[in-house]
């Protein structure tokens, strides 16, 4: 299950920070704009994971169907893993706005 976080983070990493370097001009603070980064990645960034994951790897599914896992049990705990990491992270850094 590991690999499946590893993969699905890796590619909402990558989309969400293309958009934090994408919208820093707009920024007034660099905290802002890493904190609005943490935010789109707590909330959509797995949703964007696995949208990566589906395009570029969809045959392994059926692996970790194979071993158990399946697909809502997958996204369901990714989720809950980034979502409470991007909240803990965005909490960290508000007293720095």
């Amino acid at each position: 299950m590991w690999t499946y976080y590893r993969d699905v983070t890796l590619y909402a990493l990558t989309i969400c920070l293309l958009f934090g370097i994408a919208s820093a001009p707009v920024r007034e603070s660099v905290a802002g704009g890493i904190i609005t980064t943490l935010v789109v990645f707590a909330v959509f960034g797995t949703g964007l994971g696995v949208l990566g994951f589906h395009y570029f790897q969809k045959q392994q599914y059926y692996m970790y169907y194979n071993l158990g896992y399946t697909k809502r049990y997958l996204i369901s705990r990714v989720w809950f893993i980034n979502f409470t990491l991007g909240c803990f992270f965005a909490l960290l850094l508000s007293p720095f706005i």
